[in-house]
């Protein structure tokens, strides 16, 4: 099969390589790239979702001739969309699966065994997408809950960002535990009135990524936010990483799409009003603590 992935971030060169070992035939095209090489089977997204459609764009001959697999966990600012709608939206008519899961990219390349989804509408997409993936040292397993693994990827990067700067304040092992169970509550609620299908959220891509997310020091997304906690601003947190946090531009977009459905996501809330709104971290977790009791299962 020939595949061409779009962004050689960490995990597009990750993600690229191990296809190549699959014995497919992988070209890259790199940010600011026109071309998508003749021929092409797959067309695999590993682009920070925010550049996601400007680089559709500069490839929109290229719409709809063949099958897109999104890689990138995020969702837009602009519009409230997850990737594959971008994709829709841009190039109409063009079948979108989405590849997720617990995976740190620099484990993916020392072959480390990972566990992942592929996730499409259609499942002969899925079916399709996981076996030209699945093989040694990495398994693979298919859904049809397209939102749902989408949403999975997108909101575990919001609240490991709250469980960083849970650690960074040095709350302990009792509270990130706390924090991160309630986040999953949340961020199952969140997904849900969004299209997702409630047992996703208790896979791979959902407790799965929140878990490695939350609590690796490999984490773009827990780092930025333990550095938060620690006092940093933002924009020091930010740049004290290599790579795009995607979990800070993912609050942004929730921000707005939660307050136009009015849904309750305290967590969710408070982390914006400490990355946006000049909250001190201690404030936000206290505005937590402050709230009032309520039955575990709501």
């Amino acid at each position: 099969m020939k595949i061409t992935v779009l962004g050689k971030g960490a995990w597009g060169k990750a993600l690229g390589e191990i296809l190549q070992t699959r014995g497919h035939d992988v070209h890259w095209v790199e940010k600011g790239g026109r071309e998508i090489p003749k021929g092409t089977d797959l067309i695999w997204i590993a682009l920070p979702t925010q550049v996601v459609r400007e680089v559709l764009q500069n490839l929109h001959s290229f719409a709809g001739m063949c099958p897109v697999v999104n890689l990138s966990k995020g969702i837009e600012i602009s519009t409230g969309q997850r990737v594959s709608e971008i994709v829709g939206h841009v190039w109409p008519g063009t079948p979108v699966a989405v590849v997720s899961g617990p995976s740190l990219a620099a484990e993916l390349v020392q072959r480390v065994p990972t566990a992942l989804v592929a996730a499409a509408q259609e499942e002969s997409l899925a079916t399709s997408v996981q076996a030209a993936l699945h093989g040694t040292a990495l398994r693979v397993y298919r859904s049809t809950d397209l939102a749902g693994v989408e949403w999975g990827g997108a909101l575990k990067n919001v609240y490991a960002l709250a469980a960083g700067m849970c650690v960074g304040l040095g709350l302990g092992e009792n509270s990130l535990a706390g924090l991160t169970t309630r986040s999953l509550r949340e961020m199952t609620r969140v997904a849900v009135q969004f299209g997702a299908r409630e047992e996703t959220l208790q896979g791979l891509s959902g407790i799965g990524d929140l878990l490695l997310t939350s609590y690796s020091q490999a984490s773009r997304n827990r780092r930025v936010g333990q550095r938060i906690g620690k006092g940093d601003s933002l924009e020091k947190a930010i740049a004290s990483v290599e790579g795009v946090c995607e979990g800070v531009w993912t609050t942004q977009a929730l921000h707005k799409m939660l307050a136009r459905k009015h849904v309750e996501a305290p967590v969710a809330h408070q982390l914006y009003q400490v990355l946006f709104e000049g909250k001190s971290p201690k404030e936000g977790l206290t505005s937590l603590l402050d709230r009032d009791s309520k039955a575990e299962a709501e």
